[in-house]
């Protein structure tokens, strides 16, 4: 674990959980997985105090925990990835926000800030009035919500009023809907458990099947490995969502066979449907269990916030309204992808990891919201679209030419309403127009496939004219990372060293003179701007001498570029970048101690704006801008450290 990210994650646990709770993770972070007796020596915390902060880094998910048997000592942990997830809870808001509505990202930001949570407790903080529930970590009204990673709860994340909370009916439809595209999930006793420790126990288990509890030869080798993915796969579908399974006692169910006629509808999440009011679509849902247990799925989120800069990569392309169909590919596509963090792996992932899944045309159709216009984009489209025969051709009228005209740009004369409108009734009409739209669907993706990023690919397992299309993501996230290198190395250094760089990175190892010449400037210019990014740590240069004497006179230097290398440079300093900007945020609170203190007391605490006066609202004002650009600038830096290590899936300094 590297020196930089130990701090981030101590200093965000300190912002999240106070000092206690950083005190224990630092110990636990420096010496590795102990026992409750051994934290209190090494963290000369009294025990007391060491097991209420054990209590609440468990509930935030930021510890694992494995006793051997039920005698055995309890070794705790520290979970390297849920503690750096902690800068991201703005970030998994706002995408919430964008794929829902304020309403679920309120529901999330809340089970962020809480860990975990119990789904009859959450219906009671949303069905309780306001401040009668003081104990469960969830305040329904504007003043009291704490914005996830927002330290003191100073800031709002736009909650819902009272008055605009959530009905019985929309709130478990929100859940289910979250439930179902993976964002939150279900929590279970393996998920507090070390990924080697959950490993040795499986063969632990699998092993006993065998009476010698041998596993030699080819034939047994062979029945271990069954075992061993058959038992994964079970107990991955005992932990994962289930709308059968995890349906309360109570609830409303119409007639059998309908009971999950509402949650079986795909829900348009890209901003098509109207929020709630979608996800419900107006008929009564089934409640869930009052005991299941749900916490936000990190890695289900990277998948989304990945897939949400690649469609805007496509917009800054091809436009909006390609992104919109690529948005819509890159969701179907991010159900049937497994995560890139999986505990777990079966055998048969890995055997088929390089395959990428597929989306059909039409399953992309059901997501891509219906009122965009995708004739905009395509030539000859908009003088086509609403015309009967869908040729390009119009039907004579008793108008003549100026009807030609009107059907030539696209505009339908007054006379055709009446057989549109009997052309409809026997549903050519609407088939027609799917048909249509598809065409166009399928003709913005060999678009995105035209281009020189290959956003997308026809997938060609099945046939050659196959209606399935799949995304070369490693390839992609290649291109987000060299982007997003290319562009801090523009806004530090200027765009001449960018451009010797992206030189050197294309070309390989060069010399000076060669550099010098391909730049077109002076061999004293280039020099001295490879001597500096040598020293920021850029660029690097191998010695070639022309004798064993080693002279630099006599010595050839070939300078070039290391991608891997300059991508965990910055990543360690993106990391002491974000540590630095949390450690301000105390050092300004106490800039507005007066003002803040004054807040937060019992008799003014949601009546700011009646009780203090106009120096200390000003004061308080300020102080809340402070700490709303303080995260910020985090929510941002977060961003590239996403792009930079985890959209690929492949750095594992995290993994615990």
């Amino acid at each position: 674990m590297a020196q930089n990210l130990a701090a981030l994650c101590i200093a965000l646990v300190e912002t999240h959980l106070g000092e206690l709770s950083a005190q224990i993770f630092a110990t636990l972070a420096e010496h590795g997985r102990l026992t409750i007796q051994t934290l209190v020596a090494r963290s000369r915390i009294p025990s007391r105090r060491v097991r209420a902060g054990l209590a609440n880094l468990l509930e935030g998910q930021l510890l694992l925990h494995f006793a051997a048997d039920d005698g055995a000592p309890t070794y705790y942990s520290v979970n390297w990835r849920n503690a750096y997830n902690l800068a991201r809870h703005a970030n998994i808001v706002e995408l919430v926000d964008d794929r829902y509505d304020e309403r679920a990202g309120h529901m999330v930001g809340n089970i962020l800030q809480l860990g975990h949570a119990r789904i009859g407790d959450l219906a009671d903080a949303y069905e309780l009035a306001p401040g009668s529930k003081r104990d469960s970590g969830i305040d329904t009204t504007a003043n009291g919500v704490t914005k996830p990673g927002m330290a003191n709860g100073e800031a709002g994340i736009g909650a819902p009023s009272h008055a605009q909370a959530p009905s019985a009916n929309e709130f478990h439809a929100t859940l289910r809907a979250l439930l179902r595209s993976g964002i939150l999930v279900k929590v279970a006793p393996r998920s507090y458990m070390p990924s080697s420790d959950l490993q040795e126990q499986l063969e632990e288990t699998v092993v006993l099947q065998f009476p010698d509890r041998k596993v030699s030869g080819t034939k047994k080798q062979a029945e271990f490995r069954a075992g061993m993915g058959a038992l994964k796969r079970a107990w991955r579908d005992e932990d994962q969502y289930s709308d059968l399974h995890d349906s309360g006692s109570q609830g409303t169910f119409k007639r059998p066979g309908e009971q999950f006629q509402s949650s079986n509808k795909r829900v348009k999440l890209n901003g098509a449907s109207s929020g709630l009011d979608a996800v419900t679509g107006g008929q009564e849902v089934p409640k869930l269990s009052s005991d299941l247990i749900v916490r936000v799925d990190f890695t289900r989120c990277t998948l989304a916030l990945r897939n949400r800069r690649l469609q805007q990569l496509a917009k800054n392309f091809l436009g909006g309204v390609a992104a919109e169909v690529y948005g819509a590919l890159l969701q179907v596509l991010e159900g049937k992808e497994r995560g890139v963090c999986d505990a777990l792996p079966d055998d048969e992932d890995e055997d088929e990891g390089n395959i990428s899944p597929v989306a059909n045309i039409s399953e992309i159709a059901e997501i891509l919201d219906p009122t965009i216009d995708l004739s905009i984009t395509i030539k000859d489209a908009a003088s086509r679209k609403r015309m009967p025969n869908g040729t390009g051709k119009h039907l004579k009228t008793e108008h003549g030419d100026e009807d030609d005209d009107a059907a030539l740009l696209g505009i339908k004369p007054e006379a055709q309403s009446d057989s549109e409108n009997e052309s409809s009734a026997n549903g050519y009409t609407a088939h027609r127009d799917r048909a249509n739209r598809l065409k166009l669907i399928e003709k913005h993706l060999f678009l995105l496939e035209e281009h020189m990023h290959c956003f997308c690919q026809r997938a060609r397992s099945h046939t050659q004219n196959s209606n399935e299309w799949q995304v070369n993501f490693p390839a992609l996230t290649s291109t987000l990372a060299v982007t997003e290198l290319d562009r801090t190395i523009r806004s530090r250094y200027g765009q001449i060293p960018l451009r010797i760089v992206r030189m050197l990175r294309e070309k390989g190892k060069l010399d000076e003179k060669i550099v010098a010449s391909d730049a077109m400037m002076r061999i004293k210019d280039v020099r001295a701007i490879l001597t500096d990014l040598q020293f920021r740590g850029i660029l690097e240069a191998q010695e070639l001498p022309k004798d064993n004497n080693r002279q630099p006179s006599r010595t050839l230097y070939f300078w070039y570029f290391d991608i891997e290398r300059v991508q965990s440079l910055f990543l360690q300093q993106t990391y002491k970048a974000m540590t630095r900007t949390l450690q301000r945020i105390p050092v300004e609170r106490e800039r507005f101690r007066t003002a803040i203190d004054k807040a937060e007391r019992s008799d003014i605490k949601g009546r700011e704006e009646q009780k203090l006066d106009a120096v200390d609202k000003q004061r308080l004002r300020e102080w809340r801008e402070v700490e709303e650009r303080l995260l910020a600038q985090v929510a941002r830096m977060d961003d590239m450290v996403a792009i930079l290590r985890d959209f690929s899936g492949w750095d594992t300094s995290l993994a615990t």
